[in-house]
């Protein structure tokens, strides 16, 4: 199997984004060293990785894209129920704890509305709801601009109607679907049953388009007759009207013979909505390589050609949309800053159906501390080094003069060694190989810091011979490679297998 390690940034701390980039580039290391394969480190083409999401999720944006705008990717149920019922393998117990916290779960029921003429087979909407006693009055559906059977909506309006109907689960009657720029497509799925007697929301909208405005529910001590006629909206329970064989049940027990109705006909089911909002996967950027068509009318990229340019800047995350990545053994180097925010989106992406093969397992997690201090006037070379063995990866980093000086000298010191012609031959000494071991554990472990203290010792140790032993000079550059990518004389395959030895 292919091995991949994806790191994550942190776009608000630079320092912390190359924390994990080092560690990131460690374990890839290590990997090879190993005789995996490396797969792809990012999206080969993020374009194709936006449009496909387009296919089986969700994306949007807004009317029009300005620098900086956020391009966001919307779970579907089917994602969102897998992480949140934890089907997507054995993850990390800290970053599902975390998960569990960030996604919401609301208890209600799912509602089917078959579609009148449906193009195949079993062709519906499904419409999630908390409250549905006073279902029966209802008189529409809303979609979200950006569902499929919405053809969006023309900047400066906020409705349309889509030229198709569905069935009324309960009464079998037909209503029409339209797209509203109000309905959210992350909470539920997309759509809303409109009933402007009972909502007002729907109500507003119901007036606008011009909808009828009907009751299923009145107040509990309400009379009959014109002067007694609810006004609308009626909320907050009350008694079943005007809906035939429930007429005269208060809110709750006409609720439930609806969902009971409903089941029977196999159009209704309890259920838990798992919500988890939507996640940036992309910015709008003035200049850049990455082209997209955008379809303003129904606020997503365009998989169908048309639409205006815009230039985007994507995320890390959309990596994993490559089929490639998603049968990659995977790990993950992540800030702990990003487990509710980029590494939920991720986790959500390889839970998504429809974007390829599901992962057969979950992937490592590495959880990367914050790096607090700054790294002003030094190297590209020493700040890296400094800021990966500064401290073990879940610790926060506390970038200190000593820390950097002592990366300052190890890298001093190895160009020295490299440089220096005087060796003997002959394999390495039990006391660097025994050092050696030490250095690969910890590294096997993730002890960073512990790695780099003896790798630190066993340099200083070669520096002070006058002719080190070659075996030992080509066991130090491999743990060298290993540790912090340094350059050395080793080739790949003497890397290879001193590695194994050790």
């Amino acid at each position: 199997m292919n091995h991949l390690v994806l790191p994550l940034p942190d776009p608000r701390a630079p320092l912390t984004t190359l924390r994990c980039r080092g560690l990131a580039g460690l374990l890839d290391r290590m990997a090879a060293l190993d005789g995996h394969t490396p797969a792809t480190t990012g999206p080969a083409d993020p374009v194709a990785a936006l449009a496909r999401i387009v296919t089986a999720a969700g994306l949007t944006g807004p009317d029009e894209p300005l620098d900086g705008d956020e391009l966001r990717y919307v779970p579907t149920p089917a994602a969102r129920e897998r992480v949140g019922s934890e089907q997507d393998g054995a993850w990390p117990q800290s970053t599902k704890s975390r998960h569990r916290r960030a996604l919401r779960r609301t208890p209600g029921a799912l509602f089917t509305f078959p579609l009148e003429d449906p193009e195949t087979a079993g062709d519906a909407l499904t419409i999630f709801t908390t409250n549905w006693s006073p279902t029966p009055a209802g008189c529409a559906v809303a979609v979200h601009r950006g569902h499929p059977l919405s053809a969006g909506l023309p900047v400066g309006r906020t409705s349309a109607f889509t030229g198709r109907y569905c069935r009324h689960p309960l009464t079998g009657d037909l209503l029409p679907v339209w797209t509203a720029s109000w309905v959210a497509p992350e909470f539920g799925t997309g759509a809303v049953l409109v009933n402007p007697g009972h909502d007002a929301t729907d109500l507003v909208f119901a007036r606008e388009v011009g909808l009828p405005v009907r009751f299923a529910l009145a107040p509990a001590d309400g009379e009959e007759g014109p002067e007694h006629w609810p006004s609308p909206p009626v909320t907050g329970g009350g008694r079943a009207i005007r809906t035939g064989a429930t007429d005269g049940l208060d809110a709750a027990e006409a609720q439930a013979e609806y969902l009971r109705t409903a089941m029977t006909r196999g159009l209704a089911d309890k259920h838990t909505d798992v919500g988890a909002g939507s996640f940036a996967v992309a910015a709008f950027v003035p200049e850049g390589p990455h082209t997209v068509q955008w379809d303003r009318e129904r606020r997503t990229v365009s998989h169908a050609g048309h639409g205006i340019p815009v230039r985007v800047s994507p995320s890390a995350v959309l990596a994993v949309v490559d089929p490639t990545a998603r049968q990659a053994e995977l790990c993950v180097v992540a800030p702990s800053s990003t487990v509710e925010s980029e590494l939920l989106a991720l986790r959500l992406l390889l839970a998504e159906p429809h974007l390829g093969p599901l992962p057969q397992q979950a992937p490592d997690v590495l959880l990367v501390g914050p790096v607090a201090g700054k790294g002003d006037g030094l190297t590209p070379d020493v700040l890296e080094l400094a800021v990966l063995v500064g401290a073990d990866p879940q610790e926060t980093l506390s970038l200190k003069p000593q820390q950097t000086e002592t990366a300052q000298r190890f890298l001093r010191t190895h160009t020295e060694l490299l440089a220096s012609p005087q060796e003997t031959p002959g394999e390495a000494d039990n006391g660097t190989l025994q050092a050696a071991a030490q250095i690969k554990s910890a590294l096997r472990q993730r002890n960073v810091k512990q790695a780099f203290t003896h790798l630190y010792r066993l340099q200083k140790s070669l520096a002070k011979s006058q002719a080190p032993l070659s075996g030992a000079l080509t066991v130090y550059e491999t743990l060298a490679h290993a540790l912090a990518g340094l350059p050395g004389r080793p080739t790949d395959a003497q890397l290879g297998r001193t590695w194994q030895l050790v």
